[in-house]
């Protein structure tokens, strides 16, 4: 299981650019690892989602409707982003529809592997139709793979089950498409694959 103590000296890697270096191959994935390696401290401004994630986590907090997603828009003054997020509000509030939806905090962990740290960080803890889902949001433009789908499940129900019942459905959400694609019970096909693609970026970071 995953630990909720990040270790110490770790390579702290998000789940998202480490999904994007198993699915690269040959150079590019020395390409990925630099990238992650030498980028910039993390600031909100260089992530691109951030204000949608957060307002749509306090929607749901508040019990609010999902018509409160468009006020957003106002808000913004980056341009790129006024052109972008209603793509997604859109998609997000036709996966809403007319679902009652009840709050619940999502579980939270990192997966420690080797000297590797890679938080597994779902955004959404949501009840509806009488079934609870922990949901990571998928708002890049891109197709999400089918690999993709299934490494990012497949981590989040190993490293997260032990934190939540039975009862519930890990997913990702397709968000600009609403499409919510829930995980297997119990597949852990993908782990031997993102165990050994774990040492391999673990030994590209320590080696550039």
């Amino acid at each position: 299981m995953g630990k909720h103590i990040k270790k110490k000296d770790a390579i702290s890697v998000s789940l998202t650019d480490f999904i994007d270096f198993v699915n690269k191959s040959g150079n590019s994935k020395m390409t990925k690892v630099k990238q992650v390696k030498y980028r910039n401290t993390y600031h909100p401004a260089s992530d691109f989602y951030k204000a949608l994630r957060e307002e749509i986590i306090e929607t749901h907090k508040n019990y609010g409707d999902k018509k409160v997603l468009d006020n957003l828009i106002d808000k913004l003054t980056d341009s790129k982003k006024r052109a972008n997020y209603p793509t997604s509000i859109d998609g997000y509030k036709k996966f809403w529809g007319k679902k009652k939806i009840q709050w619940f905090d999502p579980p939270f962990s990192h997966w420690l592997t080797g000297d590797l740290d890679i938080k597994i960080n779902p955004e959404l803890g949501l009840e509806f139709d009488s079934k609870f889902y922990v949901i990571k949001l998928f708002l890049k433009a891109e197709k999400i793979s089918k690999d993709k789908l299934s490494q990012i499940l497949s981590l989040m129900e190993n490293q997260l089950r032990g934190e939540v019942g039975e009862e519930v459905l890990f997913c990702v959400l397709d968000v600009k498409n609403a499409k919510l694609y829930e995980n297997a019970k119990g597949d852990f096909t993908y782990l031997p694959l993102l165990e050994g693609e774990a040492k391999s970026f673990e030994s590209i970071w320590k080696a550039i």
